[in-house]
């Protein structure tokens, strides 16, 4: 599969559909795989381009520390080195925060963005949520590990749906791209120091902002905020749903993105 050099660091990338690019940032710690449940169904609609962040799943490693901003600026350039001049934005938690870099400091590379489950700035609780969870991967086995920080992902709704959970701790389990500490800790260190909170009126896209009400991770505060301060932007809320609706409301979350994406 493809990658391209991307300043100090090599990305990897694939694309599928036809037509307008729609851009999918994924979050902290995960990779392109994590849209398995879009790509099939917007690669009917569109051109999609996804990828792994840097220290994620078979980008390179980065030699040092970075920013969110470090990391929007890796999805430019790769659109740069794919020729795309404009594209919709879509970004899930951590990726969220790096499209509205995007939005913010690149205004004329985004058509309409879509914010999931994310926040708009680092905090003590979240900074030392995210960090117990680097000491987590340190000190526990990877099962144990996936199935800690499962109640922080998906809802009290969430683990009624049978087999869900055990699926997804058998997938982390199994997966070959899984991060060490080590890498994991640069990325929480990126995520947590995030903050666009003075600046989000400056983004001029149309957005939507898509969260679940029982959300731990990215509480509803953040989407609040978002929906506040972004001119113009929607909100749309999923109820009893967790920090992972795009695997647990797949098909509403993409029919709702579609139809966003569609009034372009």
């Amino acid at each position: 599969m493809p990658k391209v050099r991307v300043g100090d660091i090599q990305i990897f990338y694939r694309e599928d559909g036809h037509g307008d690019h729609l851009v999918w940032i994924q979050g902290l710690g995960l990779d392109h795989r994590g849209w398995a449940l879009q790509i099939p169904f917007f690669a009917q609609h569109l051109c999609c381009l996804t990828f792994d962040n840097r220290d994620a799943g078979q980008s390179d490693r980065s030699a040092g520390a970075y920013t969110i901003r470090t990391m929007a600026d890796d999805t430019i350039r790769l659109m740069d080195a794919l020729a795309i001049k404009q594209a919709h934005i879509v970004g899930l938690s951590m990726g969220g925060a790096i499209a509205q870099e995007m939005a913010i400091n690149y205004p004329a590379r985004v058509r309409r963005l879509v914010l999931v489950a994310t926040y708009t700035s680092g905090d003590p609780r979240g900074t030392d949520l995210l960090n117990s969870f680097v000491l987590m991967r340190a000190r526990l086995s990877r099962e144990e590990y996936l199935r800690a920080i499962g109640p922080w992902i998906y809802s009290y709704q969430d683990y009624l749906i049978p087999g869900l959970v055990e699926a997804a701790i058998k997938k982390g389990v199994e997966d070959p791209y899984f991060l060490p500490a080590k890498v994991y800790a640069r990325q929480v260190e990126a995520a947590t120091t995030h903050f666009t909170g003075d600046r989000l009126k400056q983004i001029q896209a149309p957005t939507l902002i898509v969260a679940g009400d029982d959300d731990q991770l990215t509480p509803m505060r953040f989407a609040r905020t978002l929906h506040e301060q972004i001119p113009g932007a929607r909100l749309t809320v999923f109820q009893g749903t967790g920090h992972g609706l795009i695997w647990t409301r797949a098909e509403e979350f993409n029919n709702l993105v579609l139809s966003f994406l569609k009034e372009a």
